[in-house]
């Protein structure tokens, strides 16, 4: 059998399939927390049509990052949301200097660029989940240090 390529890895890390009472128990840790996390905006679960929260293994690895950055380096939400909005979006997606300087995401670098209203990408909450950007902030949480670099 073949090896799968990096599009193909991707999209099984990024398909969700795990309920959050389930991804709660393989945390252990509860439901409401997990709730608490998507509404402080450090995780974006995908929603069904009724509602259900749905994770992928991409938010059970984003969410052992927060819950790594609570318990063993006494980082409040707050602490991390403020470390997600340093990643470099403008970087990560390339966007050309005059564009990015007037983009809120750049002005107000004090909540990441996924929850904020309008940004110059002008993507929705839903298309931020697959957003590079977004997919790549948990390695600004694991090494801040790599954002001076």
């Amino acid at each position: 059998m073949p090896e799968p390529n990096a599009e193909t890895l991707q999209n099984i890390m990024s398909e969700p399939v795990y309920a959050i009472g389930l991804v709660a128990k393989k945390l252990d840790i509860a439901v409401p927390t997990i709730r608490m996390y998507e509404h402080a905006g450090l995780i974006l679960p995908q929603r069904t049509e009724t509602g259900r929260r749905l994770y992928s293994r991409n938010d059970i690895a984003r969410l052992q990052i927060i819950i790594d950055l609570i318990r063993n380096h006494g980082l409040n939400l707050e602490a991390i949301k403020r470390l997600a909005a340093m990643t470099p979006c403008w970087r990560i997606i390339a966007c050309p200097e005059e564009k990015y300087r007037t983009c809120r995401a750049y002005i107000e670098n004090s909540i990441p660029c996924w929850l904020l209203p309008e940004t110059t990408c002008g993507k929705t909450k839903d298309q931020c989940r697959t957003c590079p950007v977004y997919l790549s902030c948990p390695k600004t949480l694991q090494d801040p240090k790599s954002l001076f670099k």
